[in-house]
């Protein structure tokens, strides 16, 4: 049964059991889904040539240590078709690991850095073929540092995250979903209420289309509101992130830039460092 045959005799029956089986139906498929969350480890790897090194001995162990660096990442495409069905339980997946899970989705400038070592490795290979001097100490500051770096953003990331095991997420995507079902409109009511036109340019579409776009952002927008709510936010408040630990808060003022305990600990320091400082004038 396509989703538009679903929704359709959801909305047209008045029989709440029946009414209830369809959910039930829909909402089992869509967890028994084989497209089920996963990660899995990717690296960033690259030969360590030790003719392009100049046979130099610190250079060979200093990429050795350094020519394959994991991460973690969610499956979040593929390659073939998908059910319609199948199109949703992706984007919850993809919800999850942006919204909640601590291995996966940081910022961009996380991945960015973790590609230095193969970015140090080709520089200094460049380098070298152009008969240029290479600090070996200097190139092994530059890759600590990024992978240092790396870690930081990391954490910020992390600490942007909410707390939600799977199990409580899907009860709670059921409960979106019921709103959902009893909020949607076929592609002709929505039309003849707003005066919105299809206008279909890609072959095979079909109205499942148009109900996986309205599943994925009305869960989307739900997700968010959720989110926001459980960070203690209201949906007017202006919302940055502490400079420090990267944890979302609320910007109250121009002179805003840390959450309450990273301002607690900057200040203990201050003080700290301003009492030496006033010690050692003495």
């Amino acid at each position: 049964m396509f989703l538009n045959q679903l929704l359709e005799e959801y909305k047209e029956t008045d029989d709440e059991k029946e009414k209830l089986q369809l959910f039930k139906e829909f909402t089992d498929r869509l967890w028994k889904s084989k497209y089920s969350f996963k990660k899995y480890k990717k690296y960033h790897t690259f030969n360590v040539s030790e003719t392009a090194l100049l046979h130099r001995q610190e250079l060979i162990e200093l990429f050795n240590k350094y020519n394959e660096i994991e991460y973690t990442v969610c499956k979040s495409f593929y390659n073939k078709r998908l059910d319609s069905i199948d199109y949703i339980r992706v984007h919850l997946n993809n919800t999850y690991g942006y919204l909640v899970d601590k291995d996966v989705y940081f910022n961009k400038e996380y991945y960015r850095l973790l590609i230095t070592p193969k970015r140090e490795y080709f520089k200094v290979i460049k380098a070298l073929s152009n008969g240029e001097v290479v600090d070996c100490e200097e190139v092994e500051k530059n890759i600590v540092s990024a992978l240092s770096e790396a870690e930081i953003v990391k954490m910020k990331s992390i600490n942007k995250k909410i707390s939600l095991t799977f199990s409580a997420y899907k009860k709670l995507i059921n409960s979106y979903l019921e709103r959902i079902f009893n909020n949607y409109k076929p592609v002709h009511e929505y039309e003849q209420e707003h005066g919105w036109e299809m206008r279909i340019v890609v072959d095979g579409w079909s109205e499942d289309n148009y109900i996986i776009k309205y599943f994925c952002r009305s869960l989307t927008g739900y997700m968010r509101d959720y989110a926001r709510d459980q960070r203690g936010f209201k949906k007017k408040d202006k919302i940055i992130s502490c400079e420090k630990c990267g944890s979302l808060i609320k910007k109250n003022r121009n002179v805003h830039k840390y959450c309450s305990p990273c301002a607690k600990r900057i200040n203990i320091l201050k003080t700290i460092e301003n009492r030496k400082r006033n010690k050692c004038l003495k």
